[in-house]
């Protein structure tokens, strides 16, 4: 049975290709009709499910990025590799250090904080470099302030009052109108001289509110107070990781967001300050973020230090970050569609992770505790409104949940179906692996947020790609 490399990318350097899979320990090396393998199974993994791979090419190679949250959820795990058309030069652990760039020299690492955390709303905010946010006493009185005003404190839910509820899905007849109603709305798109921009209601869009007032969210009427001014972003290390593995460190003044360079000027984007706060019309707050440039001349060295504060700066615009961002994502697109379903890994030595020595304790309960959070779908949730101020319990928009577990560890899946009452006469369902190809345990912490989020934005196929009225998702 073939077994294809599932490209994260692909790095041209001289006549040579590197493809580099998403996954597995592995890239092929194409030049002309010649495909030769890189492995790299012994390299370091995060201390947990890999979440996130990132390709960072160079002049000569390519950098690839392993990213997990780790098994709670909480600490941020990173480990690279530098891949080049002979070989592989190093594998390092990178530890919670976030990449920022590459360039001839290497990969730049660097704090993984984002500015938010100095944006002024917390006055206690550590600022230390090596700190990671707030005191653990200020989080504890946090929580215990919470807990004393939690309103069903002492109450059991059980002998709540129900809510009013509409019915589950509308009838046969109603749902067959919806349907032909959307089918001619559909046509009339598709029609070129039915368009216009122009008409009395249009362009058409929907959006999702969360926290509506019918579902008891109420507006304060008092206009926010002017937020004070955000926090200097505190001084952290810049990191250059070489091709051989060694490392050159250089403190900066300020937090370090990016880093790029042409011949010998390197520039680092920063942020002097966290994001700036100002009230919105709904009262909330708009957030800005405040980036700004210095360039930096390598012709004599690195330094080991730089003051951002005593060169001169530029200004980033958002505009251009979004651009840069959906070009990013264009050119990778581009890049892997040519290797997809291409290169057959079939007897490939060492292409497979090994695997995690994991207990079956630890497989028990990572199971159980997907399974469970699933199993709770169809239970009724609490609900307030303005009209009726007391809580009472809802039902769920989740009905008739079943759920299975299916394959041999590490290949373990927990698969989910259920009718939900925004998808009528349909029954979805989801598969979610369990644990990584490693046989570390997958990070789930949101997933029924993301389930949800994905049915309410439609996020998921079209209804006639469901067979015998069951439609994957």
């Amino acid at each position: 049975m073939s077994s294809f490399l599932d490209p994260a990318d692909a790095v041209g350097v001289g006549d040579a290709t590197i493809v580099l899979d998403a996954t597995r320990p592995v890239a092929a090396v194409v030049t002309g009709d010649d495909v030769r393998w890189v492995t790299w199974s012994d390299a370091p993994l995060p201390a947990g499910a890999v979440d996130d791979v990132r390709v960072l090419a160079t002049t000569d190679g390519a950098w690839i990025v392993y990213g997990s949250n780790g098994d709670g959820g909480d600490a941020v795990s990173r480990s690279a590799v530098h891949v080049t058309p002979t070989g592989v030069t190093c594998a390092v652990e990178l530890g919670d250090r976030r990449p920022h760039g590459t360039d001839v020299d290497g990969l730049w690492i660097g704090d993984p904080r984002p500015a938010s955390m100095w944006d002024g709303e917390d006055d206690d905010v550590d600022v230390d470099a090596d700190a990671g946010g707030s005191d653990d006493s200020d989080d504890a009185d946090d929580d215990a302030d919470a807990d004393a005003d939690d309103p069903l404190d002492g109450v059991d839910p059980e002998t709540l009052p129900w809510a009013p509820a509409e019915p589950f899905w509308p009838t046969p007849e109603e749902w067959a109108a919806t349907l032909e109603t959307e089918a001619a709305a559909e046509h009339d798109h598709d029609d070129p001289e039915l368009l216009d921009d122009e008409d009395d209601g249009g362009p058409y869009t929907w959006s999702i509110g969360f926290g509506d007032e019918s579902d008891g969210f109420v507006p304060s009427m008092e206009p926010l107070a002017e937020p004070g001014p955000p926090l200097p972003t505190p001084a952290t290390d810049l990191v250059l990781v070489r091709p051989d593995g060694t490392r050159a460190t250089i403190a900066v003044d300020h937090l370090v967001d990016g880093v790029g360079r042409e011949g010998s000027v390197l520039t680092v984007r920063y942020a002097p300050t966290g994001p700036r706060r100002t009230p919105d019309s709904a009262g909330g707050l708009d957030y800005t973020y405040q980036y700004r440039e210095v360039d930096v001349d390598l012709s004599d060295g690195l330094p080991t230090t730089i003051t951002t504060d005593a060169l001169p700066a530029r200004t980033v615009d958002d505009d251009e970050d979004e651009s840069s961002w959906e070009a990013e994502e264009a050119r990778l697109e581009a890049a892997r569609a040519p290797w997809i379903g291409r290169l057959d890994l079939t007897g490939v030595e060492g292409a497979r992770w090994p695997l995690h020595d994991t207990d079956d304790s630890t497989k028990a309960q990572a199971v159980a505790a997907l399974v469970g959070v699933f199993e709770s779908l169809a239970e009724p949730g609490i609900l307030w409104t303005r009209e009726h101020p007391e809580p009472r319990r809802a039902a769920s928009a989740y009905r008739a949940v079943e759920v299975v577990v299916e394959g041999e560890w590490p290949a373990t899946e927990v698969v989910v179906s259920f009718e939900h009452s925004d998808v009528p006469y349909l029954r979805l369902r989801r598969r979610y692996r369990v644990f990584d190809d490693a046989g570390h345990v997958e990070d789930w912490t949101y997933v029924t947020v993301y389930l949800e989020e994905d049915i309410a934005t439609r996020d998921i196929p079209a209804r006639d790609a469901a067979v015998d009225g069951v439609l994957d998702i």
